[in-house]
């Protein structure tokens, strides 16, 4: 099985936080002297020694001439037990009992200056030829007129502390190891499923998708990348539907005026130039068209390109709602409609004017554009709070229509998307512009069939939050 990188950066941090941890001990086991468990295990020591030591002379009541004998095996014992040198000397130094033949040469250890415990004993430590040392002494006021001093020293090899912590510190290497592998693995998994979902995305895959597990960073980076995927996708396929509805556009105009040329030809062959006004005539109609749809087309183009504009206006919706009706007048009058407005006095800030001005236009355009003979326009306007208690200026535009299928609610602020049975002249570029116009100002659109017909419905922040 080959081993990830990840796996390897996470175990040597681990490595790294046990290395630390090591030393940060060590140099606090050598700093902390005075409360180390050595110093505290050779006070201990001592004391039993001693305490041993006075049980034995009070049960067996020994003069001076007999300690020594008695008292010799009780130090071998207590000698091999404690793993160190243990003897007892007099008032005088003299050796009173000892565990070996030979008293340990002290000269070295007695130049330090000694740590003194607790219970009265005093201990020397010294390091030196690879080798560590404690002594340890403790003069007791017993016997009377005679009193013991206890001796202990203890020799190890330098390092004993350091070696068998680095092998605790070894077996914790070599556990977590194993245990960090299952987890590392829980981690690289959905990575790499996202490298190689980015990687079949990047070659045109746009239906790629990741599971999201859980709710940790790993988890919401894959809903961040099925998030950025479905944009993509989106984007994507509205810019083909754009290249595709353009080419239709274009196409069609090009055609008659390419039918319209081969007949101007035919009738100049035919010596007949006075049957040409009328090819021409369409043709400069034709070019009139393309002309117009093309500035329709760079315009809308733009709302994509271009920055945010400055939202530095302030605008009356009602006053503009009403200013645009009483343009559509002449429009009402000629198809007989009937207009009922519903205004409330709202304001809203932080905007463009001429943007708001555009969306309304756009809206009302098509209204007045798509409503049938004595049919009925209404147009309301309502300050309200919506579920985060935000202020909005929610405008809702109905007209007598048939009801719209349900697919093509959505599909009609898509470019160029025209009403199905419709003949009604227009590029299907109004709505689109408008909905990107409203997204620009944190608003938003939506069609919808309602008892009044065909409405939509524009909410726009009275103020940014």
């Amino acid at each position: 099985m080959k081993i990830s990188r990840l796996y390897l950066k996470i175990f040597l941090a681990f490595l790294l936080v046990l290395m630390v941890s090591e030393f940060t001990v060590i140099w606090i086991i050598h700093t902390g002297w005075a409360g180390s468990p050595r110093m505290k295990r050779t006070e201990g020591q001592l004391m039993a020694i001693k305490n041993l030591t006075e049980m034995e002379i009070e049960s067996k009541h020994l003069s001076p001439g007999q300690e020594k004998e008695a008292l010799t095996p009780l130090m071998k014992t207590l000698s091999k037990s404690f793993r160190a040198e243990v003897w007892i000397t007099g008032p005088y130094s003299e050796v009173v009992a000892s565990s070996g033949e030979i008293i340990p040469d002290l000269t070295l250890h007695l130049e330090g200056k000694p740590t003194k415990t607790t219970e009265g004993v005093y201990i020397y430590k010294e390091r030196r030829k690879g080798m560590k040392s404690v002594y340890g002494t403790y003069s007791s006021n017993i016997p009377e007129g005679y009193p013991f001093t206890y001796h202990l020293f203890h020799p190890w090899k330098q390092f004993e502390e350091e070696i068998w912590f680095l092998r605790g510190q070894a077996l914790i290497t070599i556990l977590a190891a194993l245990f960090l592998l299952p987890v590392a693995l829980r981690i690289i998994k959905p990575i790499k499923e996202l490298t190689r979902s980015a990687a079949k995305l990047g070659q045109g895959d746009l239906t790629q998708r990741v599971k999201v597990r859980g709710k940790d960073e790993v988890a919401e980076l894959a809903r961040t990348f099925n998030h950025m995927a479905e944009g993509l996708e989106k984007i994507i396929k509205s810019n083909r539907e754009l290249t595709a509805n353009v080419s239709h556009e274009m196409r069609s105009p090009l055609a008659r005026m390419g039918i319209s040329l081969e007949m101007i030809r035919e009738k100049i062959n035919n010596d007949k130039p006075a049957q040409c006004e009328a090819f021409i005539s369409g043709m400069q109609s034709e070019i009139i068209h393309m002309d117009t749809l093309i500035g329709k087309i760079i315009e809308f183009s733009k709302l994509d390109m271009q920055k945010v504009p400055p939202m530095n206006d302030s605008i009356n919706l009602d006053l503009l709602i009403t200013e645009l009706l009483y343009q559509y007048q002449p429009t009402a009058d000629h198809k007989k409609l009937k207009i009922i407005s519903d205004l409330e006095d709202v304001t809203i800030t932080d905007c463009d004017q001429n943007a708001i001005r555009i969306i309304l236009d756009n809206i009302l355009g098509n209204a007045f554009k798509y409503t049938e003979q004595n049919g009925v326009i209404e147009v309301e306007l309502r300050a309200k709070k919506d579920e985060l208690l935000m202020n909005k200026a929610v405008i809702q535009i109905s007209n007598t229509h048939s009801p719209v299928p349900e697919e093509e609610l959505e599909e009609i602020f898509n470019p160029f998307h025209r009403l199905k049975g419709h003949d009604t002249p227009g590029y299907g570029l109004g709505l689109a512009a408008a909905q990107k116009i409203a997204t620009m100002h944190q608003g938003s659109m939506q069609a919808t069939n309602t008892e009044k017909g065909f409405t939509i419905t524009v909410t726009l922040p009275i103020a940014k939050g």
